[in-house]
C-alpha cells in the first residue's frame, strides 16, 4: 500500500514538473536588437534613441503611441481643453508594476521631478510651456508652483501659456512619464513601471530582458511574454544574429552589405523615410573651429551626394539644412538645389586661405560612437577634407556610454551628431542650438537665433512661422555649429513570423503590437 501511494506521488509529481516545463517552453518571446549599451533606463537622465525605446516598453505616459506612431490614449481615457488648461481623466483600472494603483499625484511627482533643477533632466525643457516651469529650472520658485494639479485620484489638470498643437504627442515622450510614490527609480531590475512590461533583468553590454507586466490592464492583449533586448554595437554582427535566428527585429543594418541584404533578406528589410538629421557637430569655441571661415570651408568641402549614395548607400538623402524637408511647407520641401560639388571645393579652398590657418599645424579630431556604419562616415570626411582642402583628422571612437558623455566636453572638436524628431515639428530640431540647451554640445550661442527661436515656439499662424523657420536656419547654416549631412531612413531587419511592426516617419514600434504570424490564425 505504502509502494503504491509511493508511486502515485511520483506520478503526481513528474506530471507537474512535465507541465511546467511545456509552460516554460511554451513562453512567447521577442529578441530585439538595442545596437549600443542603453546610457540610462531613468525616465529623466535617458538621452539616447534605443534607452527611449526601451522606456517605451516599461512606461505609459498619458498618451502612448499607436501601432504607426501616432498619439493615441495612455493611461489616460480622455481629456478636454479650455483656454489652454488641459484636464485628462485616467483610466481607473490603470497599476503599476507592483500592483498599486497608478494616479494623478503619480504624474505631479514624476514632473515635478523632471522639472527640478537637481535632476539635470535632458528634456526637461519639454515642461517649458507649462506655467512657472522656467522659474522653477531656474531656481526662481519652488516646485509646488508648477501648474501641474491632481484634482483627485483619476484628474490631472495642466495649465499652459500658449497652445500647443504638438502637445499630445509630447505627452508619450519619458520626461512626461509618471513616477510612483513607493519607491524612486532605481539601478538595474528594480524599476517599478506603468507599461506593458516590466524589466526583470540586466546584463551590461549583454542584453535587457522584460517581462509582461501583469497589472497591465490589456496585459491579456500582449502576445510576447518576454522581451530581451540585445546590445551589439556592431552592425555586422547584429546582421549575423539575425541570420543565425537569435534575433527577431534588428537595430539597423551594416551599410556595406546592403546589396547581399536586398538579394537575400528582401522580404525581411525594411528601409523607409524617417524625421531625422545627421550632422557633424562641432566645437565653436575650440581655437580652430571657432574660425567661422574654416568652419564653412570644412562643410563644402564635403560631398554629400558621394557619402550617401557612394559611402551610405541605403537611402540616405543629401542634406543641406538642419531641419528635415518633409516638416516644413510645400513650397519649402520643393525647393531645387542645384549643388556644384567643384565650384563648393573651390570656394572652400579660397576660404580656408582667407581664414589664416596653417593646414600643415592643422589635425581635427572627429569623435563618433562604436559603430561599423559611423566609422565610414568618419573616414569618408576625413579623406575629403585632406584629398580637397589637406587637412589630416583624426579619428577616435568610443563606447556610447562614454560618446555621450564625451561630447559634452569642451576639449571636443569636430564629432557625430544628429537628431530624430520628438513630434513633428521644425522646433523639435532648433531648440538643440539655442544657447540654454542641454544638447548644445557645440558651445554655440547667438542672441538673434534664441530670439526668433522663441518667437516660432509662440506662433500658431502657418505662413508667419514658416518664414521665422526659414531665418532660423539661415543663421544656423551662416554661422555652422554643425554641418548637416544627410537625413536619416529607418533600416531594419525583421522576421518573416513577426507581424505588427508598422513602418513609420516615427520609427518606433512598441513590443506590445508586436505576434507571431504562425500563431496569430
Amino acid at each position: 500500500m505504502k509502494r503504491r501511494y509511493n508511486l502515485g506521488m511520483k506520478f503526481i509529481f513528474t506530471t507537474i514538473l512535465l507541465i511546467f516545463s511545456l509552460h516554460i517552453h511554451a513562453m512567447n518571446t521577442l529578441n530585439r536588437g538595442s545596437g549600443s549599451e542603453p546610457d540610462s533606463l531613468n525616465i529623466h537622465l535617458a538621452e539616447g534613441l534605443n534607452s527611449h525605446n526601451i522606456l517605451r516598453d516599461l512606461y505609459e505616459g498619458l498618451m502612448t503611441l499607436d501601432i504607426n506612431g501616432k498619439p493615441v490614449y495612455g493611461a489616460a481615457l480622455s481629456h478636454t481643453v479650455e483656454n489652454n488648461v488641459w484636464t485628462f481623466n485616467l483610466k481607473k483600472n490603470a497599476k503599476w508594476s507592483d500592483g498599486s494603483a497608478l494616479t494623478a499625484h503619480d504624474f505631479v511627482r514624476g514632473w515635478r521631478k523632471a522639472a527640478n533643477p537637481k535632476t539635470a533632466a535632458a528634456y526637461a525643457f519639454l515642461l517649458n510651456n507649462i506655467i512657472h516651469a522656467k522659474k522653477i529650472m531656474s531656481s526662481k520658485l519652488s516646485l509646488e508652483n508648477l501648474a501641474v494639479k491632481a484634482l483627485d485620484d483619476v484628474t490631472l489638470q495642466i495649465k499652459l501659456w500658449q497652445a500647443d498643437s504638438a502637445f499630445l504627442e509630447k505627452l508619450s515622450l519619458p520626461i512626461f512619464y509618471p513616477l510612483p510614490k513607493s519607491k524612486p527609480l532605481a539601478l538595474k531590475h528594480q524599476i517599478i513601471s506603468n507599461g506593458a512590461y516590466m524589466l526583470s533583468d540586466w546584463k551590461i553590454q549583454e542584453k535587457i530582458v522584460l517581462s509582461k507586466n501583469p497589472y497591465y490592464y490589456s496585459a491579456n492583449q500582449i502576445y510576447f511574454d518576454e522581451v530581451n533586448y540585445w546590445v551589439t554595437e556592431d552592425q555586422s554582427s547584429e546582421l549575423k544574429r539575425f541570420r543565425a535566428g537569435e534575433l527577431d527585429i534588428t537595430e539597423s543594418i551594416p551599410d556595406s552589405q546592403i546589396g547581399w541584404i536586398e538579394q537575400n533578406l528582401s522580404n525581411e528589410l525594411h528601409i523607409v523615410p524617417y524625421l531625422g538629421s545627421f550632422f557633424l557637430g562641432l566645437n565653436v569655441s575650440d581655437k580652430n573651429l571657432s574660425n567661422h571661415k574654416l568652419r564653412q570651408a570644412l562643410s563644402l568641402a564635403i560631398d554629400r551626394e558621394i557619402l550617401t549614395k557612394k559611402v551610405l548607400k541605403t537611402g540616405q538623402q543629401p542634406a543641406y539644412h538642419i531641419v528635415p524637408r518633409s516638416l516644413l511647407s510645400t513650397q519649402s520641401q520643393s525647393a531645387n538645389l542645384n549643388i556644384n560639388q567643384q565650384k563648393n571645393i573651390e570656394r572652400a579652398k579660397i576660404l580656408l586661405k582667407e581664414s589664416g590657418i596653417n593646414t600643415q599645424d592643422l589635425k581635427i579630431e572627429i569623435l563618433y560612437n562604436n559603430s561599423q556604419n559611423q566609422r565610414k562616415v568618419a573616414i569618408a570626411i576625413a579623406a575629403m577634407w585632406r584629398q580637397n582642402l589637406g587637412i589630416r583628422a583624426k579619428l577616435l571612437n568610443q563606447e556610447w556610454k562614454v560618446f555621450v558623455q564625451s561630447r559634452k566636453s569642451n576639449k571636443r572638436q569636430a564629432f557625430r551628431s544628429g537628431w530624430i524628431a520628438d513630434y513633428a515639428d521644425a522646433l523639435s530640431f532648433l531648440q538643440l542650438f539655442t544657447t540654454q540647451s542641454r544638447f548644445n554640445f557645440y558651445h554655440y550661442s547667438n542672441i538673434k537665433y534664441d530670439r526668433i527661436v522663441g518667437e516660432i515656439a509662440k506662433n500658431n499662424q502657418a505662413q508667419e512661422k514658416s518664414n521665422l523657420i526659414g531665418e532660423a536656419e539661415n543663421i544656423l547654416l551662416h554661422d555652422l555649429p554643425v554641418i548637416p549631412l544627410y537625413y536619416y531612413v529607418s533600416r531594419h531587419l525583421v522576421d518573416k513570423k513577426i507581424s505588427g511592426f508598422s513602418d513609420n516617419v516615427a520609427d518606433r514600434h512598441l513590443s506590445k503590437y508586436l505576434f507571431k504570424e504562425e500563431d496569430s490564425k
